[in-house]
Parts: C-alpha cells; sequence; structure tokens
C-alpha cells in the first residue's frame, strides 16, 4: 500500500462522526468499524518480529507503549497482540506504538479478531483505558461479519488508493 492522507469524502465523513482522520489506513479502519461496529487494527508488517501474530496473555511484567504513549506494564490477566518476542497491541483495546502505522509504511497487517466481552472489559478497566474498540468488543460484535469486514477493509483501501492515483494522474486536488 501507499499510505497517504484520506480521500476528502473520507475525511469528512469521519470528522462528521467524531473522529480525527490520520492518515488512509488508519482512517479506512476508524471507517469501516463505524459502518460495521466491528474494531479493526492495522499494523505495519516491518515491525512484527518472526513474521508472527498471535493472541496470548501477557506474561508477568511485559511493558506495552501503546499508541497514547504511555508505557503499560502488564500482568497475566492482560491479553495481547503480540509478534514471535513481544506485545504489539493490547488486544480488544489499543494498539502498541512499536507497530504503528507510519508515513512510509508499505506492508500492512489487517486484524479483524473476536475477544471475549470480560477480557476486554477487565483490561479496559484496570487501565482506565476506554477506546472506540474497547466499547464495542465489550458489548460484544457479529462474529458472522468478520470475513465481511476484512474483505471492507481491504476493497476501500484498495478504492482509495485507485482514486488518488486517477485524481492526480488528471491533476484533481485530492
Amino acid at each position: 500500500v501507499t499510505n497517504t492522507p484520506s480521500p476528502g469524502w473520507l475525511n469528512r465523513r469521519l470528522e462528521s462522526s467524531g473522529m480525527r482522520p490520520l492518515n488512509l489506513i488508519v482512517d479506512v479502519t476508524n471507517y469501516v468499524m463505524l459502518e460495521y461496529g466491528h474494531p479493526i487494527h492495522a499494523y505495519d508488517e516491518r515491525d512484527i518480529g518472526g513474521r508472527v501474530i498471535e493472541v496470548r496473555r501477557a506474561h508477568s511484567g511485559e511493558v506495552l507503549t501503546t499508541l497514547d504513549g504511555q508505557k503499560r506494564e502488564l500482568v497475566t490477566d492482560d491479553i495481547v497482540i503480540a509478534d514471535a518476542s513481544k506485545p504489539i497491541g493490547l488486544a480488544g483495546v489499543m494498539g502498541g506504538a512499536n507497530s504503528e502505522i507510519k508515513g512510509d509504511t508499505q506492508n500492512i497487517v489487517i486484524e479483524v479478531a473476536h475477544f471475549h466481552p470480560s477480557m476486554i472489559r477487565k483490561t479496559a478497566k484496570r487501565f482506565a483505558l476506554r477506546t472506540e474498540a474497547s466499547h464495542r468488543f465489550e458489548r460484544g460484535i457479529d462474529l458472522k461479519n468478520i470475513p465481511w469486514v476484512a474483505r471492507r477493509v481491504a476493497s476501500l483501501i484498495q478504492q482509495c488508493q485507485e482514486e488518488q492515483s486517477q485524481a492526480e494522474g488528471l491533476n484533481l486536488p485530492k
């Protein structure tokens, strides 16, 4: 992918929903979350050690700096998304700064998952961290939508990139 600013229509829709546009990849995941009510997270593939992603309980004493810049000490009750050696996200709550989408991100991994509501509620409460994702996971999501949500994210990223390419080819404003 080419991580660019989002098209104007996407920025306006996110802003009208109370969300701040960041970049194409993050904006598409947020937009599709609003469409389907299912949280999605994207990771920069370069930052996933061992080309492995797993969901597991945190190891006591592990530390994860989340996207809000806060360093969080984890306990074994916390559920994390991890690569081969470290946590890269606080499952169902917030991603890790160590694998965030950056301006030069080219390859992404899209996570469309399901987590048990009580596990997410417990972690969000312990960290006093209420997010759009935790709010939705705590109330439950439609498991049958997972394949559709994943396809929609990929399709919308592709659509926006094609729109941008056409606008650049015609020298139109983005």
